[in-house]
């Protein structure tokens, strides 16, 4: 079924204080229809939304300009055409569509193009305009935090600008402990940078430790701020919450290439030798 986005609304569905999906309810030309993404989905999507705002803020001051009257003209579009979205919709939701895979096409420019895969094994091509894009990240998060959820829309909004690929702990003989996040080969191509990170600080003991990671970025500036978003993140470097460290960081690679994992530990080791007292 191709869905091409005339009109939206959005709302919460929640069990007590847990989230359960994000109520997206589309207009088609003919016809509405309800999707439910969970919190991974709609992570996903907010991911390829970010990444089609940050192609546009590639543009020229011209384009910018350009662009600017075209998000004005696609909002006023979709704020007349907006499907009512009823309490007993929510309580009533079908589980069948449950958004269980997103994958974006990306074939056309200034045009998204996504294909849900749903429980119930349909699936839905959803096409959304660019210049669409802000308002719907707008009616998301207003319902998350209508829902009285804003500490998801917080947690979201900080995963999207990167992905973690592995997180190790090194002891003290060099060893490497570590996690693996596996991630499509789609997700992968959005983000060109790869960065090693290794974190070290004292223990209570007086003793060195140190954590290191490897992630896939847009941008080689912004890496003081990343590596404190991936505490919230990995289980296994949450525990450096609250502690003084010492980051270093270093470009492992550049472009849309996945890298072995051998080249990814060895690179954590060799930057915390290199940067060890």
């Amino acid at each position: 079924m191709s869905a091409i986005l005339t009109g939206m609304n959005t709302g919460v569905i929640r069990h007590g204080e847990q989230f359960l999906a994000l109520a997206l309810k589309i207009n088609q030309h003919n016809e509405q229809q309800l999707l439910l993404l969970p919190a991974l989905a709609l992570r996903d999507l907010l991911i390829c939304f970010e990444y089609r705002l940050h192609l546009q803020h590639l543009g020229s001051s011209k384009q910018k300009a350009r662009f600017k009257q075209q998000q004005d003209a696609a909002t006023a579009a979709l704020q007349t055409n907006i499907p009512a979205l009823t309490q007993s919709e929510l309580l009533q939701a079908d589980v069948r569509q449950r958004v269980e895979k997103i994958e974006p096409l990306n074939k056309r420019k200034n045009e998204l193009q996504l294909t849900l895969t749903l429980q119930g094994g349909n699936t839905v091509l959803l096409i959304i305009e660019d210049a669409q894009i802000a308002l719907i990240i707008n009616a998301i998060t207003h319902a998350i935090n209508n829902a009285g959820m804003h500490p998801l829309s917080l947690r979201l909004a900080s995963l999207l600008d990167f992905l973690p690929l592995y997180d190790a702990q090194i002891k003290p003989g060099g060893e490497l402990e570590y996690d693996t996040y596996q991630h499509p080969a789609w997700k992968l191509a959005l983000f060109s940078e790869t960065l090693v990170l290794v974190y070290h600080y004292t223990d209570e003991q007086g003793e060195q430790q140190a954590y290191g990671t490897v992630v896939k970025s847009r941008n080689r500036e912004d890496n003081k701020a990343i590596a404190q978003r991936l505490l919230a993140f990995s289980p296994r470097l949450k525990k450096l919450e609250g502690i003084s460290c010492q980051v270093s960081v270093s470009t492992l690679a550049s472009g849309a290439d996945h890298l072995p994992r051998e080249h990814c530990l060895r690179a954590i080791h060799a930057l915390w030798q290199k940067t060890a007292k």
